[in-house]
């Protein structure tokens, strides 16, 4: 690159030229208007005027392009300046300051004795031409031309000095600028480069060339160390101090030595001396190259004498921006030193990356072709042989083979070798034995480098003795181990972790083909065992079927969604409707059906209506499978016509035979009285025991009249009841009072637990006292000697509930379904001791119904019994009732 001029010139062109113009017009006026000089001096003058400037202005700037030309122009300067002087009269000649601008063209053009030299030429060649003037005046000639000279000669030194300090500035200034092109240079060098050494070389050598000192170092600082350690050191004149690089001193005491320096700028700081240099008459700056955290991770120092002070001072700025420059370029290094190793890193990590994935690839082409011949088969034999011969194949086993855990017996067997013949004299292993039992039961995999050296590899033959690397793998089928992958080879450390990676996935693909082929067997085995099931079932509802026709009750079938798929003949006939016309349709619109089916009741469910003349009992029931699943309906019709006659004949035969009955009853039971008082007589002992077994008897026999009347009048309907309000705890203790004596004839512990305050109720009390008799009655005739019975009341739900529970003989679960049955008395042993008609409890639910409660009891055989019925608080009076 050109060097250009400075900026900050002293003596600026221009005002030089002016200043030689003004000097040439001046002669020129002075010759024109004073001495009427003659043309040739005139001309002379005119040429100075022009050739005076020029020359001037050229001896100033120091790298003009005109500066070749400045000696001719000095030349015809001095030519032009003696011209004016020989014809303006010589040694006598006024124009004699003429000379001044060649004189001062020689300074600027000349600096130094060369210039001089021209100028003290050209004044002597003046001198020649006054020697050449007549005697009469050459003294003061000579006295004026010796002044003259000395003005001449002080011009001419302030000229020099002058020339001199701007050539000082000059290349001062020249010399700050290539620092600052150096700067320049190495702040780009430094933006790209990335060793560190060299970074440290560039800043150093910068440093060195931005003032020539005597020793510029620049150090690390390692603070896991607590260590400054030279990293370059150049000398004056730019040679390499080979004998500092390298040195190691502590921060701490450089630290101590900075903090009592004196700080000379934004980063400088002033030391008399440095740990590795202590030179008498030198000062030291030593610079801290801070990271972008705010560390010091590095320092600058700079050695110079103490002469060269201004030097060191002109230099400092420049300094501190080498010294930012360095921190920042010592940053990137680190940074990029950082980033290459993570890059190395990186790279290996890659490189590790792509073997893993290549030894992936082969396993998974591998296990590919596994599950390709895997895919194509569903014979369990076929699956294992062909799982065993791939894995085999790829590692490069000589033998092995597939053991099974046995589902029976839980051993393992071999299923199938490689080489068709057993492993080992022995074709299973007990589980938990050798190494197939071991990899079982953690369910991990074996390597055995060396089956020598390991106790799991168990020697049953010289077969197995061959073997020197076992490899054994679980065949996992999720979390059940189905089995062991064996594999063997005849070298020392023939398998790898990886053929154990590989062997794990293809036992675990074989497992999942396993499983399937397995699935395939159970289901055509099932399909099989369905098909034959189907065929059964089919035979099973061909007959169902012909049943259905057979029967004579009306059967209706539909299914889960209450449509009706079935209706036998007989059904037909008993509704009168037709199979065409109702299949399909909802099984609800049958009368007998309960409205909602899944909703139903046993009430609701059991039903009697008429149909025509004909009087018909409906059954519906729930279809349902072993699982609980309601599959459908089933509804049973029976013909109950006759029934109901027969029943009603009966109904009035035994109402028409207690009316005749009960009169003759009567006069039979006050005639035995009479009989016992006496009236006809007096009676012996021997006639009173008769007459006693007499009234017994026709009192049981009128009882048995009234409840036989009871249930004619019930099963008519005839009952009327008459309601009043009534406290229904005194109704109950009014009965206990009754009953009192039986229960203490049979020392049973009666106990009762009644609300207080409880509401009364709208009811019967002659039918509820006989609602009480019967129930708290019977508690007491099933109740053994020595038990106990307990009567409850309590207010629940708008209604008042009575209990009666006992310790008795209890009722079996056969018989509670008829325990409410007219005439049905439970089988038990005190049955033939209580006696009695089983008609009491058939009225009971009946009286309690007609009163708008219910009865229901629960009962365990020989635990005891609780029987229970409710009546309601508010009561709507039905047609015909008397309310008293």
């Amino acid at each position: 690159m050109g060097q250009r001029a400075p900026s900050s010139a002293m003596i600026a062109p221009l005002w030089v030229g002016v200043g030689f113009g003004i000097l040439s017009v001046s002669l020129l006026i002075y010759a024109v208007a004073v001495l009427a000089a003659a043309l040739p001096i005139l001309i002379a003058l005119a040429a100075l005027i022009l050739v005076g400037p020029a020359a001037g202005m050229i001896g100033v700037v120091a790298h003009s392009p005109w500066r070749q030309l400045s000696p001719a122009l000095l030349v015809l300067a001095v030519a032009l300046a003696f011209l004016a002087i020989v014809q303006s009269g010589g040694g006598v000649s006024p124009l004699w300051s003429a000379l001044l601008i060649p004189v001062c063209t020689a300074l600027l053009t000349m600096p130094g004795l060369p210039g001089a030299g021209i100028a003290a030429a050209i004044w002597l060649a003046y001198g020649g031409i006054i020697v050449f003037v007549p005697s009469a005046a050459s003294s003061d000639l000579a006295a004026g031309w010796l002044l003259h000279g000395a003005e001449v000669a002080l011009v001419a030194l302030l000229i020099d000095r002058t020339l001199s300090a701007q050539r000082a500035l000059r290349d001062r200034a020249l010399a700050r600028e290539q620092a600052l092109r150096s700067f320049l240079e190495v702040s780009n060098r430094l933006r790209i480069s990335t060793s560190l050494q060299r970074t440290l070389e560039e800043v150093a050598g910068s440093v060195q060339r931005s003032g020539d000192f005597d020793c510029v170092t620049l150090s690390l600082v390692d603070w896991s160390q607590g260590l400054a350690r030279v990293g370059v050191a150049i000398g004056a004149s730019g040679r390499r101090l080979t004998a500092v690089e390298g040195l190691a001193f502590a921060y701490g005491d450089l630290l101590s030595r900075l903090e009592n320096g004196r700080r000379v700028g934004a980063q400088a700081i002033e030391v008399p001396t440095l740990p590795f240099r202590s030179l008498p008459g030198e000062l030291h700056l030593v610079l801290q190259l801070h990271t972008q955290l705010d560390e010091v991770r590095g320092l600058i120092s700079v050695s110079a004498a103490r002469k060269h002070r201004a030097v060191l001072d002109e230099a400092l700025p420049l300094l501190e921006l080498l010294a930012n420059q360095a921190a920042a370029a010592i940053d990137n290094a680190d940074l990029y030193a950082t980033m290459e190793q993570r890059v190395q890193q990186a790279t290996s990590d890659l490189e590790s990356s792509a073997a893993d994935l290549r030894r992936a690839r082969d396993r998974a082409e591998v296990l590919y072709h596994i599950a390709r011949a895997l895919s194509v088969t569903l014979d369990e034999r076929q699956v294992l042989e062909q799982t065993l011969n791939l894995i085999a194949q790829h590692i490069g086993a000589q033998r092995g083979g597939i053991m099974l855990v046995e589902p029976n017996t839980g051993r393992l067997v071999y299923r199938t070798t490689l080489d068709r013949q057993r492993t080992s004299q022995a074709g299973w292993l007990d589980r938990g034995q050798g190494l197939a039992g071991w990899v079982l039961a953690n369910r991990e995999p074996a390597i055995v480098p060396d089956t020598t050296r390991d106790s799991r590899w168990q020697v049953r033959s010289s077969y197995d003795s061959q073997a020197r690397a076992v490899m054994a793998v679980p065949i996992m089928l999720e979390n059940e181990a189905l089995g062991v992958l064996i594999l063997i080879h005849d070298e020392l450390n023939h398998f790898t972790p990886e053929h154990a990676q590989l062997a794990t996935a293809a036992a675990s693909q074989a497992a999942a083909a396993l499983s399937k082929a397995q699935l395939y067997r159970y289901v055509s085995e099932q399909s099989e065992h369905l098909g034959v099931v189907a065929q059964q079932r089919e035979e099973e509802a061909s007959k169902l079927m012909a049943m259905l026709r057979s029967i004579g009750d009306g059967v209706v079938v539909s299914d889960r969604l209450g449509t009706i798929r079935i209706i036998n003949p007989a059904a037909e006939e008993i509704l009168g409707i037709t199979d065409e016309a109702f299949v399909g349709r909802p099984i609800a619109e049958l009368p007998g059906v309960p409205e909602h089916l899944n909703k139903a009741d046993a009430e609701s469910r059991l039903q009697k209506f008429s149909v025509g003349e004909r009087t018909i009992r409906s059954h519906y029931a729930d279809v349902i499978s072993s699982r609980g699943e309601i599959l459908g309906g089933v509804v049973i019709y029976h013909d109950i016509t006759r029934e109901e006659i027969a029943d009603r004949l009966k109904t009035e035969l035994v109402a028409t035979a207690s009316h005749e009955l009960r009169t003759p009853m009567t006069s039979i039971r006050g005639f035995v009285d009479m009989l016992m008082l006496g009236t006809f007589g007096e009676v012996t002992p021997a006639q009173r025991e008769p007459l006693r077994v007499i009234k017994n008897n026709v009192v049981r026999l009128v009882l048995l009249i009234d409840e036989l009347l009871d249930m004619s009048r019930v099963e008519a309907g005839e009952v009327r009841l008459r309601r009043e309000e009534m406290n229904l705890a005194e109704v109950l203790r009014d009965v206990i009072a009754v009953l009192n004596s039986q229960f203490r004839e049979r020392e049973i512990a009666l106990h009762v637990d009644f609300q207080d305050q409880l509401p009364l109720v709208l009811a019967d009390r002659q039918r509820i006292e006989q609602i009480a008799v019967n129930l708290i009655g019977n508690a007491c005739k099933y109740t053994p000697r020595g038990g106990s019975v307990w009567i409850g009341l309590h207010n629940g739900n708008d209604e008042l509930r009575v209990d009666v529970r006992d310790t008795g003989v209890g009722i079996n679960d056969e018989a509670k379904q008829h325990i409410f049955t007219p005439f049905y008395r439970a089988d038990n042993p005190l049955r033939d001791e209580v006696g009695g008609t089983g008609l009491g409890l058939s009225i009971t639910r009946r009286l309690v119904e007609l009163h708008g409660g219910k009865i229901w009891f629960e009962s365990i055989a020989n635990q005891g019994s609780t029987f229970s019925f409710t009546l309601p608080l508010q009561t709507n009076i039905v047609e015909g009732e008397v309310v008293g």
